[in-house]
């Protein structure tokens, strides 16, 4: 404990609001009621919780900025012991206030920072190292959590105070302290945002492993369950080693987590084991991936059961997102119907996530809520996708570069789908450079060789190869061919299954294929075609798949004159374009195919594709298109009627 005769100034404390230098009577009422009220409490936090909903108008920014006033006043007449037991109660409001889910959630961080610095300020560390030691946790706790300031500077400031306290919680002296201090501190480098994203979750995982050395399943089994859960957390972002051996890991941290952590002895951390275990379900890898987003919803809506909007509201549109993010992925059920189910949970969860007081979960919502407007089936698509790129614009207000460097990219990539989707509705060309500056900027910072990283090099190919349809730039199509080159390098299996990566490997095949073919790299460009047509004939793109064999009878056809290849290519193409109705893939193949089947000397099937193409051209408004066929059917009837061949025409 503190010796006597050791003069602190408390008054001048930063980082928690400008002193007053008099306290107002409401403010050492009030915080003499809290010191009562735990005392009395004797650590149930419910009688404490009870009493601050009761008193939510006096949590608020006046009360923060009188505490170091108020603090002064309460310690600084008082006998040393006094005076310590009252910095005692202090520090443990600063406890209550932190993990209070009621009311202004950044005031409640903002007092419990406060607290604990003024803490600091009497129990210092040569003379109570414990307690100094435990309030540089608690304090690294609120920091980690903290809303206001900037986030990246907030976790640098945790891991520096639990850094500090295990320089007294060593595991020699304090096992059990060192573990609880080591677990927090791979919460912090889990959520770290300097340094290589990979180093800093291997450093969460190191730590949590640590801190599982003291935290058995027979000596601290709620410890250990909760530590289980935070590495699981940890091993479903992990990006070294095989993403989905690490997603495996992370479902079984989470199972043998609820083998404690049960709904009727902890319902809340029941819950919240139960919403990442749904997270880690969504992103899984192995399995039947509809399966998977079955499980996912199942387990978010039982942590729904748990968290309740009126109880713990913060949790509950937390998982109301992660909800929706699941829903507008669903395969099972009505497309249409799913992505009016993800809309409107990520709506309930902005009715909670309020700027002002949750800034990077609005901004989240927000994107999610971006993400779902620009696949939306109901209502106008133009509509929708201005919502969208309305809905992206606002989440950049708060995911920015320098604070959100990994959410910064993600946003911009999804903004930069959006552009591109609307360009290709109104013919815009100005939306596709939109699109393509975002993804620069983008790959910037994504993760060389992450599924992000991947899936924005593969939109940067996709916009730049959009453009030189329209432009015929050649340095655009030199842009959409390195950029499809290095997604495909860095694709693996493991990234098959994946939400919207999946189909990356053969999609990206595919496209690059018929890019090499156009730009005379005939051979490399068909054993492109050739794998991507393997891996999408079991997959669920057939759009995708209709491309690649049209693209691969094209080869045939104009590369190689292999007309019998074209024409089973072709005819299959031409099947699968007319199951999916896509009256522009029709067209385009009928006209190739009846060339190719004139060419084999099938004047009659030659002469009907060709007419029925033309046919189908006019339809669909592409005159230039229908002029080629009709010329060509035309040519084809003079060399037939020339050469006195029989054709019924």
């Amino acid at each position: 404990m503190a010796k006597s005769g050791k003069k602190r100034s408390v008054a001048g404390s930063q980082g928690f609001g400008k002193p007053l230098s008099v306290p107002t009577r409401d403010a050492i009422r009030f915080m003499k009621a809290v010191r009562q009220t735990i005392t009395e409490a004797k650590g149930d936090e419910k009688k404490v919780y009870r009493f601050f909903e009761a008193n939510l108008n006096k949590l608020d920014e006046s009360l923060l900025e009188a505490l170091p006033a108020v603090f002064t006043k309460a310690t600084s007449h008082e006998r040393q012991g006094q005076q310590e037991k009252t910095t005692a109660l202090f520090c443990n409001f600063g406890v209550f206030i932190s993990q209070f889910p009621l009311g202004d959630h950044a005031v409640n961080l903002e007092l419990a920072v406060g607290v604990y610095q003024l803490t600091l300020r009497v129990f210092l560390k040569e003379e109570s190292p414990e307690i100094w030691a435990t309030t540089q946790n608690n304090l690294g706790v609120a920091y980690r959590n903290r809303i206001r300031g900037k986030r990246v500077e907030n976790l640098e400031k945790a891991i520096t105070a639990y850094e500090l306290a295990l320089e007294i919680r060593t595991r020699e002296a304090l096992p059990e302290d060192w573990a609880k201090t080591q677990n927090n501190l791979g919460s912090a480098y889990g959520d770290r945002i300097r340094g290589e994203r990979a180093e800093n979750l291997e450093k969460a995982i190191a730590a949590y492993e640590l801190a599982l050395e003291v935290y058995t399943h027979g000596a601290f089994q709620e410890d250990w369950a909760t530590t289980q859960n935070n590495l699981g957390l940890a091993y479903k972002d992990r990006i070294q080693g095989e993403r989905a051996e690490n997603l495996e890991k992370a479902i079984a941290a989470y199972e043998l987590a609820l083998e404690v952590l049960t709904r009727e002895a902890l319902p809340e951390y029941w819950a919240m084991t139960q919403n990442n275990l749904g997270i880690t379900y969504r992103d899984r890898i192995r399995g039947e991936r509809a399966e998977n987003l079955e499980k996912a919803i199942t387990a978010h809506e039982l942590a729904l059961e748990v968290y309740i909007r009126e109880a713990r509201p913060k949790d509950w549109a937390m998982t109301q997102n992660n909800l929706g993010i699941t829903y507008r992925d669903r395969i099972r059920g009505e497309r249409a119907e799913n992505l009016e189910e993800a809309i409107i949970a990520h709506e309930l969860a902005l009715e909670v996530y309020i700027r002002e007081a949750f800034p990077e979960d609005w901004a989240m919502a927000r994107h999610n809520l971006a993400n779902a407007y620009r696949d939306r089936v109901k209502g106008t698509m133009e509509r929708n996708l201005e919502e969208s790129i309305l809905l992206h614009s606002q989440a950049a207000e708060v995911f920015t570069r320098e604070s959100f460097p990994d959410k910064w990219a993600e946003n911009q990539t999804r903004l930069a789908e959006s552009f591109m989707k609307r360009a290709s509705l109104l013919g815009d060309f100005a939306d596709l450079d939109s699109a393509i500056s975002l993804l620069q900027d983008a790959i910037e910072v994504a993760t060389p060789n992450s599924p992000h990283w991947i899936d924005t090099q593969h939109l940067i190919g996709k916009a730049f190869a959009r453009r030189y349809d329209n432009s015929e730039n050649p340095q655009d199509l030199k842009q959409a061919l390195l950029a499809y080159k290095l997604a495909l390098e860095a694709i693996s299996p493991e990234h098959y299954d994946r939400s919207k990566i999946w189909t990356a490997l053969p999609i990206t095949q595919s496209i690059l294929g018929s890019r090499l073919v156009r730009d005379g790299q005939w051979r490399e460009g068909l054993q492109l075609l050739l794998n991507s047509v393997r891996h999408l004939s079991s997959g669920e793109d057939d759009l995708a798949y209709a491309k690649a064999l049209f693209e691969i009878g094209r080869t045939y056809d104009t590369a190689l004159s292999d007309w019998n290849n074209a024409r089973l290519y072709y005819r299959d193409a031409l099947r699968l374009y007319k199951h999916l109705n896509n009256l522009s893939g029709i067209a385009e193949t009928q006209a190739d195919l009846g060339g190719v089947l004139l060419s084999q000397g099938h004047f009659e099937q030659g002469l009907s594709h060709l007419a029925e193409a033309h046919e189908g051209c006019l339809q669909l408004k592409m005159p230039e298109r229908a002029a080629r066929v009709k010329q060509l059917y035309q040519v084809a009837k003079k060399e037939i009627k020339d050469q006195k061949i029989g054709v019924p025409v």
